[in-house]
């Protein structure tokens, strides 16, 4: 019997159906949904072999990633109604419809929230039949209602909003993490006007590094790198001899030697073709500030280079 308008019972108790009785229409759209689960997990789990997919001309593996991100959500969707007209819901393609969205916004609801890990595939059968199970409970005649829309639809955005909230919390606390796990001390100058971002602890290399923008120039800005000062703190290279050889690593994988001149007590200075370098020994550590550009100016570059000190980790996170 396919999956309709259920009729109402025609005795004392007419208009009302038991619990069973209002769960019977979400059964087999719940089973649908826990059979295409079923069917994800052993397409992911077969043994691909991925270099056959990636030797396609233009993007490649990347190509390939983001045709089957797009196509997937439309096959599931097909099957889906396929499947269940053959299991005699109607009209099957509302209730695929509306589940085929619900899957997309349940993939990808735990990778917003920072949730990951092979648990999440394996509970691809669970999740569908969840989603089947509600597409139901709105889409088809006679059991969604007006009310049930609003009721989903609440509730998706407090899901949205709160996977939103928990992935912000989970990239805080993953980014804290890796700057407690420095090799280097967490050295940064005194930030009058300027803001730090994208501080980056390089626990393979030992380096711990960021960008200082003055709070007029906006991370999106295409010469940001110019127009900001670029910090790194390494451990003390064997080269390092000033003056006539300053051996430093300005960047993670970058090494100058060139000549500098001392300004002050463990501080040099070293110009360069289009910038202005100023290299610091604090705490055991070598810090180069590397900056000069249109918005920089060499008192703001020996100024930060004075009030280097160690921050806690919270110092360099944005806000």
């Amino acid at each position: 019997m396919d999956v309709t308008v259920e009729e109402q019972d025609r005795g004392g108790g007419a208009g009302r159906t038991g619990g069973s009785e209002a769960l019977r229409p979400l059964i087999r759209p719940a089973g649908v949904g826990a059979l295409l689960g079923g069917l994800f997990v052993l397409v992911a789990v077969l043994p691909w072999e991925m270099d056959d997919f990636c030797r396609s001309e233009g993007w490649g593996c990347l190509g390939f990633y983001l045709t089957v991100m797009a196509a997937a959500p439309v096959v599931a969707t097909l099957v889906g109604w396929a499947v269940l007209r053959m299991v005699g819901v109607r009209p099957a393609w509302r209730v695929a419809g509306v589940g085929g969205v619900l899957g997309v916004l349940a993939a990808v609801m735990p990778g917003r929230a920072g949730a990951s890990g092979p648990w999440f595939m394996f509970a691809a059968p669970l999740l569908l039949a969840a989603v089947y199970a509600a597409a139901a409970a709105v889409a088809l005649p006679g059991v969604g209602s007006l009310r049930r829309w609003g009721v989903l639809a609440g509730v998706l955005v407090l899901l949205w909003s709160l996977t939103g909230v928990l992935g912000d919390r989970y990239l805080s606390r993953y980014e804290e993490h890796r700057l407690a796990a420095s090799q280097v001390p967490l050295l940064a100058p005194d930030l009058k006007g300027y803001r730090v971002h994208f501080a980056e602890a390089d626990t393979y290399g030992g380096t711990f590094g960021y960008l200082i923008l003055p709070s007029s120039v906006p991370t999106s800005a295409a010469d940001r790198e110019e127009r900001g000062i670029r910090v790194t703190v390494a451990p003390q290279l064997p080269g390092f001899a000033p003056p006539d050889a300053c051996e430093v690593q300005s960047a993670t994988t970058q090494r100058d030697a060139s000549p500098c001149e001392q300004v002050a007590p463990d501080t040099w200075r070293s110009p360069t073709y289009d910038s202005v370098r100023y290299i610091a020994r604090r705490q055991g550590a070598i810090v180069v500030l590397t900056g000069g550009g249109p918005t920089v100016s060499d008192a703001d570059l020996r100024s930060m280079t004075r009030s280097l000190t160690v921050r806690k980790t919270g110092f360099f996170l944005d806000k």
